[in-house]
């Protein structure tokens, strides 16, 4: 069970910074498993929309008789406002077992294929995106947001891997205005703009440039598009990467969008694309991009926070980086969901 690996670690307060901005290769060298963590951070509070409110207060009596209105003075129009609109919450897909995690109503885990696949699913109208590229991978421009923790940290209720090295050669990344590999049409993608939304699809199909995104991250055709699966139960090992030592299973990930605009997140243990994908469809997804795959890149994480606290928790066992991985900028790139 993923409680029992709860566990606290807590270094100094993370300090605030008022700006919120809006996912690693296959061929890493296995680390030991670690637990979950906790770290101390300041909490902040998300701005709230503006809704529109009225208050009616009650009259004043007055004890004289009253006096009859002017004939010259228009009558007083009566104050109408609209009520605020009810925000669209989207609900999960039906015919899974969804839990609750602690941290966020908007965030939900469900398993698949005997446990084998866990998935995270991410409502995205109460949620943003935070894209915080590695240290080393895949390389190319950054920023302060890059680096200054309090951007993610204190409003962090989930996070996952990105994609692999570009070396690879699995599709092209534009980050901050700038293409450090260029884009292939027909590739998969993952694209977040400055508002924090996510976007899924293929490049020059769905996806195509904008002033708007922060970024965008190709790996690989695509996992799922149109609702189906494009892995294959005899596929070749390295059709969707090359694991280790040319093994058709590996830890993978992939990230998907649903019809309604909620993202699924898929972490499988020792599985094969095609087991990844079939997770994704039973769970309604639309289009999916790869993400990372080996042994010990693949990650998926839940948090939630207690006062000056955070605690991480993995979605499924199998996962080999501890959650604390993310309570810092790291050597590879990942995706930190935010809270709004």
């Amino acid at each position: 069970m993923i409680d029992t690996m709860t566990a606290v670690y807590r270094p100094l307060p993370v300090p605030l910074s008022a700006a919120v901005a809006v996912l690693l290769t296959a061929c890493g060298a296995a680390s030991a498993s670690a637990p979950p963590a906790a770290v101390s951070a300041t909490s902040t509070t998300a701005a709230a929309p503006a809704s529109a409110s009225a208050t009616t207060g009650a009259p004043s009596v007055s004890s004289s008789a009253p006096t009859a209105p002017s004939s010259s003075a228009p009558p007083s129009p009566t104050a109408t406002v609209a009520p605020a609109p009810t925000p669209r919450v989207l609900a999960p897909p039906v015919g899974l077992a969804w839990r609750r995690v602690p941290g966020s109503s908007a965030v939900r885990v469900a398993t698949v294929d005997g446990g084998a696949v866990s998935l995270l699913w991410l409502d995205q109208t109460r949620l943003r995106f935070h894209y915080v590229p590695g240290y080393e991978i895949p390389g190319g421009p950054a920023s302060s947001l890059d680096t200054a923790v309090s951007t993610w940290l204190p409003r962090m209720v989930a996070a996952f891997n990105g994609g692999f090295r570009l070396s690879d050669g699995a599709g092209g990344y534009y980050y901050r205005g700038r293409t450090v590999a260029p884009l292939i049409g027909g590739r998969a993608a993952f694209a977040i703009g400055k508002d924090g939304a996510l976007t899924v699809g293929v490049w020059g199909r769905d996806l195509r440039m904008s002033s708007s995104w922060v970024v965008v991250r190709q790996n690989l055709r695509p996992l799922v598009d149109r609702g189906v699966s494009m892995a294959a139960p005899g596929d070749y090992a390295s059709r969707w990467g090359n694991a280790d030592k040319g093994a058709a299973r590996a830890n993978r990930t992939a990230l998907g969008m649903r019809r309604d605009g909620s993202v699924v997140f898929a972490y499988g243990a020792d599985v094969t694309a095609y087991a990844l994908a079939r997770g994704l469809v039973r769970a309604g997804v639309r289009e999916a991009v790869v993400l990372d795959m080996n042994r010990t890149w693949p990650t998926g994480f839940t948090y939630a926070h207690h006062g000056g606290s955070v605690t991480g928790r993995p979605i499924n066992p199998a996962v080999m980086r501890p959650p604390s991985t993310y309570y810092a900028r790291f050597k590879k790139d990942f995706v930190a969901v935010l809270a709004r």
